[in-house]
């Protein structure tokens, strides 16, 4: 019997750069099929999860039909067990202009369109909590009555005549591993009659056995800091890249997301302005750009310092929003990473960072990042579906064959993000709007990554000794 056998099916939608997909496969889910529409995160996406077709197109033109296609091209049947995805949130995000008539804010209706196609005996829908509550909360009651008719019953909600926005539980990352105080709204609903066992939310310690204990108890859980998180990836200083370890692993959650990996991924120092560095010399941990001298600011608005023996603010898209806690820098995408709890061997593609114009088009890494669903997160929700299902929680994920793709980078992971090797085109289930295959970024002219012993100055491209 292959890996997946018998295991609980699921399609993503608005799956990003993976972060939900790659929780639910550790947690014992099969997420056959996943759609993204920026080619950047799907790329990502794909390469870090072989066992998922990647579709890179728009929700609205994905139909029902095409989506079974790929399911039984990967399980053999068309059978779907969760429907699982976050729609983009900017227009109810205390972070994003809160447009009312932003259209994004209707995505989720392409989210209910496929439950009711394949009617999945569960449901998992991520979303920031404003959702809950912002326009007289008439998304969110549109949301649940749909739910309600398809036939689905939710956790925390008896019915919808007694549905409280205030009241419902907004769950914290940093309750489950995550090194970051990220709270979501997490919408977990079931065809009524159809669980082998009742769904409850997972413990905060990550035991394996369900829990019945109020969720506001978990408060109280000590949370992973900052340092605990990112401290053996802290030794890079600005305008500096670097593809090995140079300090060991101090605690278990960086051995944890260590893991087997001996290449630092998206570990690139941005080198910034003089004017830059002093503001940032002047910033102490744990306050605001507000606290500096208005003579000594720039344009931003919003920009804290990470504190080191405390867990992270939410981790946004913006990397300029956040300063490191011993360095006057911005953290690297790999930190970044860390803290939104990925394993240092996923890799993130397309540009590092860009502008802000030009991030109406682009999906950067830090984007894409800051987009993601924490994946230890993901894991916690994921194996609680897995028993309510009736499943057994294992790990799906293709570490080994994640590992093997590693030799099929190229380059820097700044200006335009890695390349890869030209005899790697076509081996990703990638495909696009037309069903081909999309273009991968390739090149003979590169280094593997794995060539780097020492920090690489990247827009010079010379060796610097370290001090």
């Amino acid at each position: 019997m292959g890996k997946t056998d018998g295991c609980p099916v699921a399609i993503e939608l608005f799956s990003g750069a993976g972060g939900l997909s790659d929780g639910l496969l550790a947690a014992g889910i099969n997420v056959a099929v996943a759609v993204e529409l920026h080619p950047h995160p799907a790329l990502t996406h794909a390469f870090n999860h072989p066992q998922t077709t990647v579709l890179c197109d728009d929700i609205g033109e994905v139909s029902a039909g095409r989506l079974k296609k790929h399911v039984k091209h990967r399980t053999g049947h068309t059978r779907v067990d969760l429907v699982a995805g976050g729609p983009p949130c900017q227009g109810f995000s205390p972070a994003g202009k809160q447009d009312k008539n932003d259209p994004r804010n209707r995505l989720f209706e392409e989210f209910l369109r496929v439950v009711e196609a394949f009617r999945p005996t569960m449901f998992l829908f991520e979303n920031v909590p404003g959702f809950t509550q912002l326009y007289d909360s008439a998304p969110m009651r549109n949301l649940l009555d749909s739910f309600w008719n398809l036939g689905y019953r939710m956790q925390g909600i008896d019915n919808d005549s007694d549905y409280y926005p205030e009241e419902y539980p907004i769950l914290n990352a940093a309750w489950y591993g995550v090194p970051q105080r990220r709270r979501r709204l997490l919408l977990v609903g079931w065809r009524e009659g159809k669980l082998e066992k009742p769904f409850s939310w997972p413990k905060v310690d990550g035991n394996d056995q369900p829990s019945d204990d109020d969720y506001n108890a978990r408060k109280a859980t000590r949370h992973i800091s900052v340092e605990e998180a990112i401290g053996d990836l802290s030794f890079l200083t600005a305008g500096l890249e670097c593809q090995e370890y140079k300090l060991g692993p101090t605690t278990t959650y960086q051995k944890d997301r260590r893991g087997n990996c001996n290449v630092l991924f998206n570990h690139l120092a941005t080198r910034h302005r003089k004017e830059t560095v002093d503001m940032f010399r002047r910033l102490v941990c744990g306050k605001t750009i507000r606290s500096i001298p208005e003579e000594y600011r720039s344009g931003k608005q919003r920009m804290r310092r990470l504190v080191k023996d405390d867990s992270s603010f939410a981790i946004l898209a913006l990397p300029d929003d956040y300063v490191h806690y011993s360095r006057h820098r911005i953290p690297t995408v790999r930190e970044m990473a860390r803290l939104q709890s990925f394993d240092d061997d996923y890799v993130f593609f397309g540009k590092r960072t860009t502008s802000d114009l030009s991030r109406r088009v682009d999906v950067p890494q830090y984007t894409q990042v800051g987009n993601a669903v924490p994946p230890l997160l993901a894991r916690a929700i994921g194996r609680s579906i897995v028993r309510a299902l009736g499943g057994r929680c294992k790990d799906l994920r293709m570490l080994k064959e994640r590992q093997k793709r590693h030799a099929w980078i190229c380059g820097s992971s700044g200006y335009l993000g890695y390349t890869l090797h030209s005899d790697a085109n076509g081996q990703l289930a990638l495909y696009d709007m037309s069903g081909k295959h999309v273009p991968l970024p390739t090149s003979e002219d590169e280094f593997p990554v794995t060539s780097y012993s020492t920090c690489v100055d990247w827009k010079k491209h010379r060796v610097r000794r370290r001090a």
